[in-house]
């Protein structure tokens, strides 16, 4: 169940940073200070989340399984995503 849970806590931030990012390209923002100021926020946003979401699983499951699923998922999607964009 652990593992589970990391791993929802990882789609989760991943979600939220990929959600971010499609209101970037709809926007059309080109300003730079636009574009670091919401880069900020989904930062702050997903901090604060991801944050309270692991105390609350680490909490109630085995901090070590919760910590290491969330981590390789997220290294995964991560590099899963990179491989995309390249041509």
């Amino acid at each position: 169940m652990e593992l589970v849970v990391g791993t929802l806590i990882a789609i989760i931030n991943q979600s939220l940073l990929y959600w971010r990012m499609q209101q970037l390209k709809r926007k059309n923002i080109m300003d730079p200070k636009q574009v670091i100021n919401l880069a900020r926020v989904s930062l702050i946003e997903r901090l604060m989340l991801v944050g309270i979401l692991l105390v609350f699983a680490m909490q109630r499951f085995d901090p070590l399984s919760v910590i290491l699923s969330f981590f390789i998922i997220n290294v995964s999607l991560a590099f899963y995503k990179q491989c995309q964009l390249k041509p």
